[in-house]
């Protein structure tokens, strides 16, 4: 019995696609990401802090992630106006936002580092 050629090439061509798709494809890891909310901040007109953690699931730090913070208020159309984010090191970063009004608020915090799933996290506060 004899095998055609063009099975031959068929086969090598599968296996160099299979190689290449395992060796190419890099999944995403979960992150741990952690929020801590100094509650003496909560104050209407003032800067809101904010602590974060991100490690990875063994719980290493996750270094250079990019942080994207955003809030708003839950019963009317109002978003914080500004907000800074400094990387501190070892996985910390800290979160000023600015929120002008008393009343409930959702903090929503995304993160994305490179080799993890994107992570996002919503906090509602209550601001006095």
């Amino acid at each position: 019995m004899r095998v055609r050629p063009f099975f031959w090439c068929l086969l090598t061509l599968t296996c160099i696609s299979v190689l290449l798709l395992a060796i190419l494809h890099r999944p995403h890891v979960p992150a741990k990401l952690q929020v801590h909310v100094d509650r003496h901040t909560l104050i209407a007109g003032g800067m809101t802090s904010l602590n974060l953690q991100l490690t990875d699931p063994q719980g290493i730090p996750v270094e250079r992630a990019e942080v994207l913070p955003s809030a708003y208020m839950t019963n009317m159309d109002m978003q914080a106006s500004t907000h800074t984010v400094n990387a501190l090191g070892s996985g910390k970063y800290a979160v000023k936002l600015h929120l002008d009004m008393a009343g409930p608020w959702a903090i929503v915090i995304q993160t994305q580092a490179e080799g993890f799933a994107p992570q996002k996290q919503i906090l509602y506060v209550e601001v006095t």
